[in-house]
């Protein structure tokens, strides 16, 4: 069973990406919706999974009617959220969520482990504060954002938590705003220069269509993956369920991902089990090009480098060269340094 903790987590330590299916709200506002594309998520192997948490009257403005009621229609109720958590956890996997007011952070911190700051309220200083207080890790998505308007948000959060950072629990997502976005602009070396130029852990939230993107941010460093996340693509009115996967897109993913991580193997360690199996094997060692005599100084030019390396290794050739041996070597073995005298 995968590991779903997150609490206390540190998103410099990840060792696996985390894959996270970004539910939003393709489940349209219907509940049953809802608990379906979690169990779906969680049968493909994510991590986690996100929604979004919001009241119409502090999202949306009735300026835009036509937006304000579409939008309307998506809302989740605090209670129904709750049910939804209940299920996540039965399924094996964390739910979090996308607050967009006050009051939908109060009522996250109940349950939710961590938060996640939506592109779109980069500027909203006053919010990313109030998440920021409950002390919580938080995914910061950065799309739309400029490099002064990030470094205010993390000066905001790291105002009131100045070891969040070295905690790991801070981490910028590359996202592009597009839906879909062109594959010409999805601008995966932006991975690269957020860690680079603010010093965090950087994931990926991904909005093209496939999952190809999501292959290469993991080889370019990305620790969580979002990618949204649907029951069917086709035939929806709603735009977001063309440009999510589906469940055969999502095991696809999950698949992909580790096994991009498999090849991708580990900094700390110079090579893998295989290397070290075949050092032996592969290694030379120095040994004797003609039979060296015993009680002779060793001429350099007796001498030639074999393998296995079962005997001294060619960069310990000073520890022969001039030496006496014990007993003679005939032409092809090797010298080991039991051979030569003290």
């Amino acid at each position: 069973m995968k590991d779903i903790s997150v609490n206390g987590i540190n998103f410099h330590n990840l060792e696996k990406t985390w894959i996270v299916a970004e539910i939003g709200v393709n489940h349209e506002g219907d509940f049953d919706t809802a608990a379906k594309l979690i169990k779906l998520a969680a049968k493909c192997g994510v991590n986690a999974v996100k929604f979004q948490t919001f009241r119409i009257e502090h999202y949306i403005s009735k300026v835009q009617s036509e937006r304000y009621e579409r939008t309307k229609k998506y809302q989740l109720s605090y209670e129904q959220f709750r049910e939804l958590a209940v299920i996540a956890s039965e399924s094996g996997v964390i739910l979090f969520s996308t607050p967009f007011h006050f009051d939908d952070v109060d009522f996250l911190d109940e349950f939710v482990p961590l938060f996640k700051v939506s592109s779109g309220d980069l500027t909203y200083l006053s919010l990313i504060r109030y998440i920021a207080s409950k002390n919580k890790p938080m995914i910061i998505s950065t799309g739309l954002g400029t490099k002064k308007e990030i470094q205010a948000v993390l000066n905001t959060i790291l105002d009131l938590r100045p070891d969040a950072g070295i905690k790991g629990e801070l981490i910028l997502l590359h996202c592009v705003t597009a839906y879909p976005t062109p594959v010409d602009k999805a601008n995966l070396k932006r991975i690269v220069w957020l860690r680079e130029t603010f010093d965090l852990p950087v994931g990926y939230s991904d909005h093209t269509l496939g999952i190809k993107a999501c292959e290469l941010a993991v080889a370019s460093g990305a620790k969580v993956l979002e990618k949204h996340f649907t029951y069917r693509k086709e035939n929806q009115a709603f735009h977001d369920h063309a440009i999510s996967a589906d469940s055969e897109d999502m095991s696809q993913l999950v698949k992909m991902v580790r096994q991009a991580e498999a090849y991708m193997g580990c900094k700390k360690t110079l090579h893998g089990n295989s290397d070290e199996k075949m050092r032996s094997h592969m290694r030379r060692s120095i040994g004797a090009a003609v039979n060296v005599p015993a009680g002779k100084p060793v001429q350099i030019e007796w001498l030639t480098y074999l393998r296995p390396s079962w005997g001294l290794s060619p960069d310990q050739i000073d520890k022969v060269v001039g030496k006496r041996l014990i007993r003679g070597v005939q032409a092809g073995d090797l010298i080991r340094l039991e051979d030569i005298e003290d």
